[in-house]
């Protein structure tokens, strides 16, 4: 079950601005590589500054919102981990 458009939206515009907030905060991958290993359970996790990993929990929070279709999720993973 997909969530409603609206909130979706809303989720999708939150991701994209965490990712603007991110390249203000650095210019380094190891922020996005963080937030992978994190998401993959992965124990080799890149340190990073305790700021960063307050963006990087906010940033978790929303890429594991339950009652994603696979479409919307989709969507949130690339708002977040491609660079444009």
């Amino acid at each position: 079950m997909a969530l409603e458009t609206e909130r979706f939206e809303a989720l999708l515009e939150q991701v994209r601005g965490l990712h603007r907030l991110a390249d203000e905060l650095t210019r380094s991958p190891r922020l996005h590589y963080h937030v992978r290993a994190r998401l993959r359970w992965s124990r080799d996790v890149p340190s990073i500054p305790a700021a960063q990993v307050r963006l990087a929990d906010e940033v978790i929070d929303a890429l594991e919102t339950r009652r994603l279709s696979s479409t919307q999720s989709r969507r949130l993973y690339r708002a977040w981990f491609d660079r444009r």
